[in-house]
């Protein structure tokens, strides 16, 4: 159950008062927003960095879930991690900022945000959990760091705009159907370091021609799409 609108702490600091649409927790170290309550009229949110003295350093699951008229939120820097489905279906986010603190995405994050159009994911991330950005349509560019080792089993599927993605070094393992669907993926090429991928990983990325990638690369079940030339360099 949602909980209910807090009251704001009396006034220190603008940071440390958190908005009356904002439900919130401790979690030991701090505070996470559990809840985001939807105010007509109001389409942007700037999560403060303090709440009753106290940093806010997650964001939790289900927190902004369907909240259909967000259209931008600012993320501040001292969060650490984003749970599970946190921002599902907020179809009309066109911008998020992530912070470089964001070591930690989780799983279906991002999903259904179908006005997002480009995502920079911070350089302390160091997993991109299943269904991330699973059907985010405006999405056209992804840049992916390198500490980033897994991307998760449908982590961008049907990304159907997705015209160009970087996979870095780091990166050791392509989950299942983790881009299947995109079909405006032109070209990819797979580093020496990606030791699996998953099956229908690139399953329906009909504008895919070739893929560049190790011989020693473990292909799991229907991984790219029929008439896909692997390309080996080694």
């Amino acid at each position: 159950r949602s909980p209910a609108p807090p009251t704001p702490p009396a006034p220190q600091r603008a940071a440390e008062q958190a908005p009356d649409r904002l439900g919130y927790e401790e979690n030991g170290c701090g505070m996470t927003i559990t809840k985001y309550i939807s105010r007509k009229g109001v389409s942007t949110v700037g999560i403060p960095d303090r709440i009753k003295g106290l940093q806010v350093t997650e964001i939790g699951d289900w927190a902004f879930f369907l909240c259909g008229d967000l259209t931008g939120v600012t993320i501040p820097g001292n969060v650490t991690a984003i749970g599970n489905s946190a921002f599902r279906g907020c179809g009309g986010l066109r911008s998020v900022t992530i912070p470089d603190s964001v070591s930690a995405i989780g799983d279906a994050t991002f999903a259904w945000c179908c006005g997002l159009t480009d995502v920079t994911i911070p350089g302390r991330v160091t997993s991109i959990g299943d269904g991330a950005f699973a059907e985010c349509g405006g999405l056209r560019s992804v840049t992916i760091p390198g500490s980033v080792t897994s991307i998760g089993n449908g982590a961008f599927a049907e990304c159907r705009g997705l015209r160009s993605v970087t996979i870095p070094g780091s990166v050791t393992a392509i989950g299942n159907s983790a881009f299947s669907g995109c079909g405006g993926l032109a070209s990819v090429t797979i580093p020496n370091s990606v030791t699996a991928i998953g099956n229908y990983a690139f399953r329906g990325c009909g504008g895919l021609t070739s893929v560049t990638l190790s011989r020693r690369t473990r292909v799991g079940k229907n991984a790219f799409p029929d008439g896909a030339r692997l390309i080996y360099r080694d």
